[in-house]
């Protein structure tokens, strides 16, 4: 129980501390830019940006402080033996008794997020001018999301747990590759079946911006599936874009924000990018390697399962010895080792992180090379980033371990250095 309970302390402390030692740094360097960037941003943002920051971490601490409570409470006071109990004592198959635990499971952790949710949405977000969405369109977004969070969790967990208890000791294996068949299948129904449940796409209606951006995939030789504009301004005022789909599935989505925020040039530019992502198949080589990871993830996942000091800690050791890692006492199991390895994610994420922004840095280049228009990517970029309120002067180790993108101005910088590198060899 200690070592839960130290690992559980330890992510936390390191959590807390990266954002504190983010915020500080932001204050000081924001208080005096350097003068080459002071020139070319809005510093009249800066309070706000700061201000923005401020709010958004003192909710993420209390939301980490809350969580780690809920769960410190869940371990220490004997609730999980208790739920075991109720659990295996239904007159249920044993797959079922796990997912009445994953469900109960659930609950806690969606009912001790919603207050933080509600803050952001109705609080934070509203006082900076950001949320525009409604007490109706929120209460649709709960439920949509809890009923595709209940099919998917049946589907997947049930799965899962069918497969610890029928394949002994390779249901590994085979749940790696149900997952894995899974994540890709998503990727070909997410743009046609799931997004639509929340936001609606239409076709781009700017027929000039359409043809540029036809234009721009053909010269790319992009196979498009199809431009769309999804109304986010029903939520916020954030703007984005994004491709999404495999296949014939394969789309463009523009934020109707960002349509309304950017110039033809900006968004052709950040389109550019993205396609540059394509290109250099970033897509497919990072979801190889969370293939890749998922599979060390659950051989993991299998070994520490085995180990029946896992339900002693908890007093199931009794029933763990009457069903063996089936059931309830899978699903527990699950539980306690998701504690285990979470910690983990902290020391794979600068690795991760540091490979993501090389691949931004390499489809920016990209973007150059295919949109010619040397200042585009660099206006839509600042642009994006101040009307977001982003924090352009991230703490170094928030960086590494946070960022999967590069902070705004050393990104700046690097598409300077090529727009430069560029000039040069043209003369």
């Amino acid at each position: 129980m200690w070592i839960f309970i130290a690992l559980l302390l330890i992510q936390f402390a390191i959590s807390t501390l990266l954002s504190e030692l983010n915020l500080v740094h932001l204050k000081r360097v924001a208080a005096a830019p350097p003068p080459e960037w002071a020139a070319r941003l809005d510093t009249s943002r800066f309070p706000q940006m700061i201000a923005y920051s401020a709010a958004n971490t003192r909710l993420g601490r209390v939301s980490r402080a809350v969580g780690l409570g809920v769960t410190l409470a869940i371990l220490l006071s004997g609730f999980l033996s208790t739920l075991a109990g109720w659990a295996s004592a239904l007159a249920v198959p044993r797959v079922v008794q796990g997912l009445a635990i994953f469900a109960v499971l659930g609950a806690i952790s969606y009912l001790s997020d919603i207050p933080f949710d509600l803050i952001s949405s109705f609080g934070v977000e509203k006082r900076f001018g950001f949320s525009t969405i409604t007490l109706k369109t929120w209460l649709l977004d709960q439920a949509k999301s809890l009923a595709l969070t209940l099919v998917l969790g049946v589907l997947l967990g049930g799965g899962l747990l069918l497969l610890i208890e029928w394949l002994g000791d390779w249901w590994w294996l085979a749940a790696w590759l149900l997952f894995g068949a899974f994540q890709i299948l998503v990727g070909f129904l997410a743009p046609v079946v799931i997004l639509p449940l929340f936001n609606t796409f239409e076709p781009l209606k700017d027929e000039e911006l359409r043809e540029k951006i036809e234009a721009l995939a053909q010269k790319a030789h992009f196979p498009l599936g199809g431009v769309f504009q999804i109304d986010a301004s029903l939520r916020s005022t954030h703007s984005n874009a994004y491709f999404t789909g495999f296949g014939k599935t394969r789309r463009i989505a523009l934020f109707d924000t960002l349509l309304d925020q950017h110039t033809h040039e900006e968004i052709l530019s950040i389109l550019a990018h993205e396609i540059g992502h394509w290109k250099k198949k970033h897509v497919f080589k990072q979801l190889a390697a969370g293939l890749v990871l998922s599979g060390i993830g659950f051989l993991s996942v299998k070994l520490l399962l085995d180990i029946p000091w896992l339900y002693e800690t908890l007093d199931i050791g009794d029933l763990y010895r009457q069903v063996g890692t089936a059931g309830a006492v899978a699903a527990v199991g699950l539980y306690l080792v998701s504690i285990l390895l979470s910690p983990l994610g902290l020391f794979v994420a600068p690795l991760a992180n540091w490979v993501s922004r090389r691949y931004e840095y390499q489809a920016d280049a990209y973007s150059l090379d295919l949109y010619d228009h040397p200042t585009a990517l660099e206006t839509g970029l600042i642009a994006l980033s101040e009307k977001n309120l982003s924090n352009l002067f991230p703490h170094p180790l928030v960086v590494a371990f946070r960022y999967s993108h590069p902070p705004l101005i050393e990104r700046v910088a690097a598409i300077r250095a090529i727009v430069m590198h560029t000039r040069h060899r043209r003369a």
